[in-house]
């Protein structure tokens, strides 16, 4: 079993004052954060010379935003802007679709909830649930803002005005400087009611005055109508210009660039230019396309938000080597666009397919950087949401709260004898079972008394604070004399542990190694399976061959017969050699002795969807380690020579 050790760290929380505090059922203020032991896995450098020194790495953190500003506040790591795209408890899950790499677009694509996508991560919450995992996130946030530095949290309709109340209370309504709409076109389709077309950005700052803020980094230029206001032109500069302020007959016009309210108040009859190329003050809602197909800016990622949206943030509130940190990187927008514009970047995210989106792309811009591993303990099937969607199917015997005719607290339980049941709870993995929380869960155990049905309890758990155990629990229990139930503590590594044969069955490869012939060896995959992989396209082949040819129907003789199908039916295949399950190669000829995986630009190998990998590599040394990612992310290393 995979231990959990942490440190917990305090959090330092200012007391809102003279504001509104939002108030719901469940409410918690959390006490500390958990600082976890933080693995290097991984070093990119690019070929051409760093901007930044080694004592001030970019960092790719894949871990949680709470134990990823836990590592930051140890390390006494401050960051100047925080841009986050957090969930929206939009009642949606996100995926990507996967794609054979042979040279086509071979997509295994099913309907509904496809068989060909890979869930990236779920935005299905329980509103309140929701809103105590954000307050506990921007706490930590604040914890590594730096005293000038700035945040602007971007969300939408959904959830987007209580946040706004929890940001007045940890950072206070007097740093509240904007809301800003963005605006984006796309086709509406509803007819009930107006298409909501906008997103809402909060911009919040550390303290009241002394922030980053380069207003002429947010001009934008003027609409055509504007234009017309700018009659006259200048030879000398060159460009178009209208007067401003008291244009007096026979008073000089002054050039100006623009004059403050103080100015204008204390010289009335002050005259100036306004030039047209130099664009008009920034306004609080932008119409900015999204993300740019042309520019192929497009990284296969649900949610991804255009360059343009996260450059203007950027170049407002920081400037050149300045840190920006994103606590959810997703596709790594963020930290891309960062290090276009010469700054430090601290990217995070809990997703493994996240963090390999975010590492290529950042390779692909020449960026250098480590990547870096939380270890908080949990070994997850393939990622969060995938966790949770076989979650239930690892506890033999779970029936659904529906089946069981639970309340919606329960997730559902294990059926006894004569109508008796068992209920069950998971904390979830982005929580921690903390005291208070136990104490939440333990109001509604106490409601359970009064039913006869209920045998027993069970909380299965994937973090939990170090004081609450099973001795903890059963303490808690006897002090309070509310009920005779027993509440079961489970952690998911158990459950994990007992199924891992199963559900880790790792991929596999087989490869030539031969002497080249300008040096080095040439290195030939000649067989590459995966089982996991299989198993997703037979299921598939399974059902859509059901779908086109196993339909039935009433014929006119009253009786059933089978449907001929609609069009036929090609099943998805594997090829003997199996290369078009791999999405990218990566070689380390480096072979530190600490484990950390030292990447060669030079030699990776990657497969668009259209495209497929190369299959045969030239590696100038004796020894190496090669990485390969599947289509729909896993990864495994094989080293050569390979020691029995």
């Amino acid at each position: 079993m995979i231990p959990q050790p942490y440190k917990p760290l305090p959090y330092t929380i200012s007391p809102a004052r003279g504001q509104a505090l939002l108030n719901f059922a469940g409410r918690r203020m959390p006490e500390h954060l958990p600082l976890f032991e933080v693995t290097k896995v991984e070093e990119v450098c690019a070929a051409q010379a760093s901007l930044f020194p080694a004592a001030a790495p970019n960092l790719l953190l894949h871990g949680d935003c709470l134990s990823a500003c836990a590592y930051l506040k140890a390390n006494n790591i401050k960051v100047d802007l925080v841009y986050i795209d957090p969930p929206f408890a939009s009642g949606a899950n996100y995926a990507k679709k996967i794609y054979l790499r042979n040279g086509g677009k071979t997509g295994i694509d099913g309907g509904g909830n496809p068989i060909g996508e890979e869930i990236m991560y779920g935005d299905i919450w329980q509103k309140e649930d929701f809103l105590n995992w954000l307050y506990e996130r921007l706490l930590a946030i604040r914890q590594v803002l730096s005293e000038t530095g700035s945040i602007y949290v971007h969300l939408d309709w959904h959830i987007g005005h209580y946040v706004k109340i929890l940001m007045d209370e940890v950072f206070g309504d007097e740093c509240f400087q904007n809301e800003i709409i963005w605006c984006y076109s796309e086709r509406g389709i509803s007819k009930t009611y107006f298409n909501r077309k906008h997103d809402v950005i909060y911009f919040y700052t550390n303290s009241a005055e002394g922030h980053q803020f380069d207003p002429d980094a947010a001009r934008e230029e003027y609409s055509e109508e504007s234009k017309k206001k700018f009659k006259y032109f200048d030879e000398e500069v060159g460009d178009h210009y209208q007067i401003r302020g008291r244009n007096i007959p026979g008073s000089p016009v002054q050039r100006a660039d623009g004059l403050s309210s103080e100015h204008e108040a204390k010289y009335p009859n002050l005259t100036y230019r306004q030039y047209m190329g130099e664009g008009m003050l920034g306004k609080d809602w932008w119409e900015i396309p999204p993300v740019n197909k042309a520019a192929n800016e497009r990284r296969d990622y649900s949610t991804q938000k255009p360059e343009e949206l996260v450059s203007r943030i950027l170049l407002t509130s920081t400037t050149e080597g300045m840190t920006v940190a994103d606590f959810f990187s997703g596709s790594g927008t963020t930290a891309i666009v960062a290090e276009k514009l010469k700054r430090r970047f601290v990217a995070c995210d809990i997703g493994q397919n996240a963090i390999q989106v975010t590492r290529d792309s950042l390779i692909a811009v020449g960026a250098s950087f480590e990547v870096l591993k939380i270890q908080d303990g949990v070994r997850l099937f393939r990622n969060p949401a995938q966790t949770m969607a076989k979650l239930f199917s690892l506890v033999e015997g779970f029936k659904k709260r529906e089946e069981l005719e639970l309340g919606e607290f329960w997730d559902g339980g294990l059926p006894g004898a004569s109508g008796r049941y068992i209920p069950l709870k998971f904390v979830g993995l982005q929580e921690r079972l903390t005291p208070a929380l136990l104490d939440v869960y333990l109001e509604e155990i106490y409601q359970l008394e009064s039913d006869d049905r209920a045998e027993g309890v069970r909380i299965l758990y994937a973090h939990r604070d170090l004081t609450v155990d099973q001795a903890y629990v059963n303490q808690r229990l006897k002090a309070s004399g509310k009920t005779q139930l027993k509440v079961e503590l489970v952690s998911l590594n158990e459950l994990l542990d007992r199924k891992a044969a199963s559900l880790f069955l790792p991929d596999s490869a087989v490869l030539d190694v031969k002497p080249g012939i300008g040096g080095g060896q040439v290195v030939t995959v000649k067989q590459y399976f995966s089982p996991y992989l299989k198993a997703k396209i037979d299921e598939f082949n399974a059902k859509r061959g059901k779908k086109n040819g196993g339909e039935l129907f009433e014929s006119n003789g009253g009786g059933e017969e089978a449907a001929p199908p609609p069009a036929s039916f090609k099943p998805v295949t594997i090829s003997d050699r199996g290369i078009e399950l791999i999405e990218a190669v990566q070689f380390d000829t480096t072979l530190r002795e600490d484990g950390v995986w030292v990447s060669n630009p030079g030699l990776e190998d990657k497969a668009r969807p259209k495209e497929k990998i190369k299959g045969s590599y030239t590696v100038m040394a004796e020894a190496f380690q090669v990485k390969f990612r599947n289509i729909a992310g896993d990864e495994f290393v094989i080293k050569y020579p390979q020691v029995s």
